[in-house]
């Protein structure tokens, strides 16, 4: 008898689906095969390849191995989580790897001959680059003495970039969730609070409604002497006080689904002049920015349509948009007067993309800046927020 499904997941089909897409990506490089890894970094997004094959997300390392016929066949990290991979998991297998599962991945691929293959080794993407354990990549090669291995990072990142219609509504829920936080915000922050406190009513938000927090930056600073330019990445002990501005990125999920806004709040007292105009320029950009996100926009229409806050004597910190998905995700675009610089490259939109539009101005002396964005998705007429609260500098007495 089938068992009761307790845990999310996405239905067989779309599963089925993800799968031809990467067998479709090895088949342009060639590959016979593919090792995907995990771990437990990035607030569980370089779990991101593994949980969208196999709705697993492992607490510490763990692979999975897919063949141009044959698998997904999930090796998870610990004996101790097998019980509960075995009933969230899905694969064509699903058992543990050991210490070092790397003589376990290479006797599954040797068995399934290909000792002479070409085999991709798919590490992990967030905001930064990485590989595999080398001890564990050192024991898989040894037991592969004849095969030929490669990085095969770019297969998923490109299985992944297209967001297929089951997947979109799931990322809505988790927009619609990460709207609720914002709305709790407004209606609870309290002048006298510790930020930490911020972090209980976000979380009181979405638990009740079987959801999750994956981002909670959250930083206030006076708005007459600002010490910083962007929320801290975990809430401080500081109280909040009157005449400070709240600086939020919020990215609650559902499923591992997350939506993700930014809105500045002004906690006792109106906006400065300075701040007003800083949230006005953002809130303009971002305006633009969501009108030439279309099929077949391109990076420079986006830089096109951001470049006037340079000419208004402002700046960026940090990239204007970049894609979404179980972590932070390509493309990238930016302007030249970005203060964090990131690898960028040409980039052609396509339907079904997740973006966050997230402009994020800073004044000319890189003293107050604002950020103001929403999650979007590109269908065929154009851009549509999955993020429904207001665009607002938000005000809270």
């Amino acid at each position: 008898m089938e068992q009761e499904q307790i845990f999310s997941r996405f239905s067989e089909a779309e599963y089925r689906r993800r799968e031809a897409v990467v067998r479709h990506e090895m088949e342009l490089r060639g590959l016979d095969a593919i090792v995907i890894a995990g771990d437990a970094g990035g607030r569980t997004a370089n779990q991101a390849n593994v949980y969208w094959l196999t709705n697993w997300v492992d607490p510490m390392v763990n692979y999975v191995v897919l063949t141009r016929k044959n698998g997904p066949y999930l090796l998870v990290s610990y004996p101790l989580f097998l019980h509960t991979a075995l009933r969230a998991g899905r694969g064509e297998s699903i058992e543990c790897g050991g210490l070092n599962p790397g003589p376990a991945i290479g006797q599954r691929l040797l068995d399934l001959g290909f000792g002479k293959g070409r085999i991709g080794i798919a590490g992990v993407r967030n905001i930064a680059r990485g590989s595999i354990p080398s001890d564990h990549r050192d024991a898989l090669v040894a037991a592969m003495p004849d095969a030929h291995f490669e990085d095969a990072l770019e297969v998923m990142v490109a299985a992944r970039t297209i967001k297929s219609a089951e997947e979109i509504e799931w990322f809505e829920r988790g927009a619609a969730l990460t709207d609720k936080v914002i709305s709790h915000l407004a209606s609870d922050i309290k002048l006298g609070m510790p930020e930490y406190e911020l972090s209980a009513l976000i979380h009181e938000a979405v638990l009740p409604d079987g959801g999750g927090v994956r981002l909670q930056f959250l930083g206030a600073t006076p708005m007459a002497a600002p010490e910083i330019i962007f929320p801290w990445q975990y809430p401080s002990n500081r109280k909040l006080q009157r005449g400070d501005v709240l600086l939020t990125e919020i990215s609650a999920s559902w499923g591992g689904c997350s939506g993700q806004i930014q809105r500045p709040f002004a906690l006792g007292a109106p906006p400065t002049a300075q701040y007003q105009r800083l949230y006005d320029t953002a809130a303009e950009c971002y305006q633009r920015i969501f009108e030439v996100l279309k099929p077949g926009a391109t990076d420079a229409d986006v830089r096109a349509a951001a470049c006037f806050i340079e000419k208004e004597g402002f700046q960026t910190l940090d990239i204007l948009i970049h894609g979404w998905g179980m972590q932070i995700e390509p493309p990238r675009v930016d302007l030249p007067s970005a203060m964090i610089k990131r690898e960028l490259g040409p980039v052609i939109f396509e339907k079904g993309m997740l973006i966050v539009i997230q402009p994020n101005i800073v004044s000319a002396d890189g003293k107050a800046g604002v950020q103001a964005g929403n999650l979007v998705v590109i269908e065929e007429k154009g851009a549509r927020s999955l993020q429904r609260y207001p665009m607002e500098f938000i005000r809270v007495q």
